[in-house]
């Protein structure tokens, strides 16, 4: 979806589990096309669960295995190098959504993992907003207006509403940016984001609700039912039809 609204993202191939089995040797020759080290990731999960980093083709077929342990769609891209991540967070509807300012997390390892995330500082509970980062991000403000643009756009794209975290992945030499993924309500609050762009919690949630409220009565105010016997008067008229067919 991401690609086809010409939001840039990571070079990857998609497959099943079964497809692994049959043509093992046709996806890795693909992902090879790439430059090593590639990222191994889990379709339907998030926290960075099962996701590795494979620096060779030996690596890359263990990572496989062992994501497959926790889905049976699994993803490799080419990773980022060197690796900057940028997050923002976006609020609205998809034809009226804003974003908030832009983060910087700052990981203990090459790519940003479970512990990192949520078990970091002691404070494991608070989830993202106990981990460590910088907000505003320290990057350029031309930089971080392309994001915002982009973190819109992709809300949009993704007929999202309501409040979502995006994430960025940032080549930090050359400053180009690919779209990562989408972080929803449970997923991610990001009401850290909303605070340093000046909303406190509790208009933020009065905003939400606000959303929602005038998404519903939106959605019930659209016709939705046609009153018709629509099934007796087609299956008639093709019963009918039949009579003056040839074989």
């Amino acid at each position: 979806v991401a690609a086809a609204n010409g939001i840039p993202v990571t070079k990857a191939v998609n497959f099943y589990e079964n497809d692994w089995t049959a043509e093992q040797e046709d996806i890795i020759t693909v992902a090879e096309g790439y430059d090593y080290p590639l990222i191994v990731k889990p379709v339907s999960l998030g926290s960075s669960i099962g996701v590795a980093i494979a620096n060779d083709r030996e690596e890359l077929i263990d990572a496989v295995e062992t994501a497959f342990r926790f889905d049976a769609h699994l993803l490799i891209e080419e990773a980022v190098n060197p690796l900057m991540e940028i997050n923002c967070s976006v609020m609205g509807t998809p034809d009226d959504c804003r974003p908030s300012v832009c983060e910087k997390p700052l990981g203990q390892s090459e790519t940003l993992s479970f512990e990192d995330k949520y078990q970091s500082g002691g404070e494991g509970d608070k989830g993202m907003a106990s981990a460590d980062r910088i907000i505003p991000a320290d990057i350029s403000g031309e930089l971080t207006k392309k994001i915002q643009r982009l973190a819109t756009k992709t809300f949009s794209a993704l007929d999202a509403s309501g409040l979502a975290r995006l994430d960025f992945l940032v080549n930090a030499n050359t400053e180009e940016v690919y779209f990562n993924e989408i972080n929803t309500i449970p997923g991610s609050f990001s009401f850290y984001l909303w605070e340093k762009s000046d909303l406190r919690f509790d208009a933020l949630l009065e905003e939400l609700v606000d959303i929602g409220l005038k998404q519903h009565q939106a959605k019930n105010g659209r016709v939705r039912s046609y009153d018709t016997n629509l099934l007796s008067e087609k299956a008639l008229k093709g019963i009918k039809g039949l009579k003056g067919t040839k074989n």
